[in-house]
C-alpha cells in the first residue's frame, strides 16, 4: 500500500502484539527444479510484547499465514 516496502510497527501501551505488511513486488528467486523465476514477494513483521505472547506461538502463526497467502484456495468452503 502507498509503494512502502516495508517498515516496523511500534507497540501502543496495552496490546500484545501489533502486524505490519509491506507492498508485494516481483523478486527473482531460485525454482524447485534449480532453475530461476519471478514470484511476488512483501514483508510481513510482527513486533510483540514476549511477555504476553510467547515467540514459538508467533512463529508458528506467520508460518501459517505464509502458507494461506501462498495458496488462498484453504480459506474457501
Amino acid at each position: 500500500m502507498f509503494g512502502v516496502d516495508r517498515f516496523d510497527a511500534i507497540l501502543p501501551t496495552g496490546t500484545g502484539a501489533i502486524m505490519a505488511v509491506g507492498a508485494s513486488h516481483p523478486t527473482v528467486v531460485p525454482t524447485k527444479d534449480g532453475r530461476i523465476g519471478m514470484k511476488n514477494q512483501m514483508q510481513v513483521n510482527v513486533t510483540a510484547d514476549h511477555r504476553v505472547i510467547y515467540r514459538a506461538d508467533l512463529a508458528s502463526f506467520l508460518q501459517t499465514l505464509s502458507k494461506i497467502i501462498e495458496d488462498p484456495k484453504d480459506l474457501t468452503l
